[in-house]
């Protein structure tokens, strides 16, 4: 072999050593954003469970507030029933 093909051949042995060696620096980087997103990830679903909990519980509310005014509601209407039924019996009683 000789002088130049021998350079040649150390010359891209020391560009490959380079590129592994960039390319191990470059997993390393990806490795850590990953493990980064992976905590950023499980933040997040962390609050969309938080946000589901209060979600739940608003509605479960809002159920028992509407509850308590249909329930006033009815009330009304049987008072007002009521107060008809006794309108329309003394009517019917004066018509008489």
């Amino acid at each position: 072999m000789d002088v130049e093909t021998a350079a040649a051949i150390e010359r891209l042995s020391d560009g490959i050593a380079g590129l592994e060696q960039s390319s191990r620096r470059e997993m390393a980087e990806l490795r850590g954003e990953v493990t980064e997103l992976r905590g950023d990830l499980s933040e997040l679903r962390g609050e969309v469970t938080e946000l589901r909990g209060e979600l739940r519980e608003g509605l479960a509310e809002n159920r028992r507030h509407a509850g308590v005014l249909f329930e006033s509601l009815r009330d009304d209407i049987r008072v007002l029933a009521e107060g008809f039924a006794t309108v329309s019996t003394k009517l019917d009683s004066l018509q008489r």
